[in-house]
């Protein structure tokens, strides 16, 4: 009756997480209902606090700094419903936070569930490539576009050069990539069952099937931190990759060299995208000394642009061959120019809280650095911090963290 019992309970907390992934899927299939859902799961993260946690002190005061802020941005908005839309959006992070903090002793069941979720996503995706080459059409997840004057249907997917890219249940590669580097990563310091090494293996070899040069690039970061004691043996990486470019076919070859001139093109040498501009108008509004922003809702956010915020105007924004996206694709910039310097950093310092609550041994501080990174990183060239998914899968394990009591974590040597 009490193992009954517990899996009950298991299952309930686990419930408004696995609302976050199958709320995903619905919104993709049903995009009318995507906003409503988020909603949904955000109140259900939220809801268990009120009935009897208690929220630590310097947490309590970050957050009450932050809707001082919060509220002047929000009243500063050039349309109250494109602040509305957005403002919940900034509500998420501290949904997940919370959650995490309410079960703060419940790491064992997280980290569990994350590493059976990410295999699951793998197997997807097998059957994914099996679809991708056999019968393309099956692909529940393929965004259809139907042309009339050819009276056709036309499937987009996630592919670049030619090669898709994994995404598993998760839909989008970037989360996919995500979801893979987390669990490699909380395998590594929290699973020493008998199958550690073959989920290590697996979740290795998924962060590079889902080619998301954010997360692949900051994976080989984190490695060569991790592990620079050794980096003597990495010496043999360079000429081997190099064979393994020469040992390809022409075909595969070109594509590499065009994904690579193409993201250095994008992000370095040229910086003719909407992203670069994004970054372009926040420094010039830090340069301004801009301390309360411009307004929740402004810019960078989807409200911006289905709202047709003015500031893109005022500030002679660029949007390149990107027009038809509905965000700027950075969150930093929509950060900093909606609520200004001071509500930007008040923000920030709400997420990183957790690392001030108490003392923090160092193999603590190295997984906590590793999901924050993650998570900042990607938000440097994503929503990644207002994506329920992402947040799932990165910040929701820090609170747990922090509170793990399991010596082995702190006694494991690699």
């Amino acid at each position: 009756m009490k193992l009954k019992l517990k899996y009950i309970n298991n299952f309930i907390i686990l419930l408004p997480i696995i609302m976050v992934f199958a709320g995903e899927i619905i919104g993709y299939i049903y995009p009318s209902l995507s906003s409503a859902i988020k909603v949904v799961t955000c109140l259900a993260l939220l809801f268990p606090i009120w009935l009897k946690i208690r929220i630590p002190n310097k947490l309590l005061l970050a957050l009450l700094v932050f809707i001082v802020f919060f509220i002047i941005a929000f009243y500063r908005s050039f349309n109250y419903s494109a602040a509305l839309e957005d403002g919940i959006r900034y509500i998420f992070p501290i949904a997940v936070l919370l959650y995490g903090y309410y079960n703060k002793h419940k790491l064992k069941l997280f980290v569990g569930f994350i590493i059976i979720f990410a295999i699951l996503n793998f197997i997807v995706q097998l059957k994914n490539y099996y679809h991708f080459y056999i019968d393309p059409q099956r692909q529940w997840f393929y965004t259809r576009y139907f042309i009339e004057s050819q009276n056709r249907t036309v499937y987009w997917s996630p592919k670049t050069f030619g090669v898709l890219r994994a995404t598993g249940l998760v839909i989008f590669f970037g989360a996919f990539g995500v979801l893979n580097f987390i669990a490699f990563w909380l395998t590594h310091y929290f699973y020493f069952g008998k199958y550690r090494k073959i989920c290590l293996s697996i979740f290795f070899i998924s962060i590079f099937l889902s080619i998301s040069y954010k997360t692949i690039s900051f994976f080989l970061i984190t490695l060569a931190i991790k592990y620079y004691k050794k980096l003597k043996y990495l010496l043999i990486l360079p000429p081997l990759i190099m064979g393994l470019y020469f040992l390809v076919g022409n075909e595969l070859r070109s594509i590499i060299e065009q994904s690579i001139e193409v993201r250095l093109s994008l992000y370095v040498t040229e910086g003719n995208s909407a992203r670069s501009e994004s970054y372009r108008v926040m420094f010039d509004e830090i340069r301004s000394f801009n301390l309360f922003g411009n307004g929740i809702g402004v810019f960078g956010g989807p409200a911006s642009t289905k709202y047709n915020s003015p500031y893109y105007d005022e500030v002679d924004f660029n949007w390149y061959d990107t027009n038809y996206i509905a965000t700027t694709d950075t969150y930093y910039p929509h950060l900093f120019v909606e609520l200004g310097i001071l509500g930007g950093l008040s923000y920030l310092m709400v997420l990183l809280i957790p690392l001030l609550i108490k003392s923090i041994k160092y193999r603590k501080l190295e997984i906590l650095g590793i999901i924050y990174g993650m998570l900042f990183f990607d938000a440097l060239f994503s929503f990644s911090i207002n994506n329920l998914v992402m947040l799932t899968v990165t910040i929701l394990f820090v609170y747990p963290i922090v509170y793990d009591s399991n010596p082995q974590v702190e006694l494991s040597h690699d």
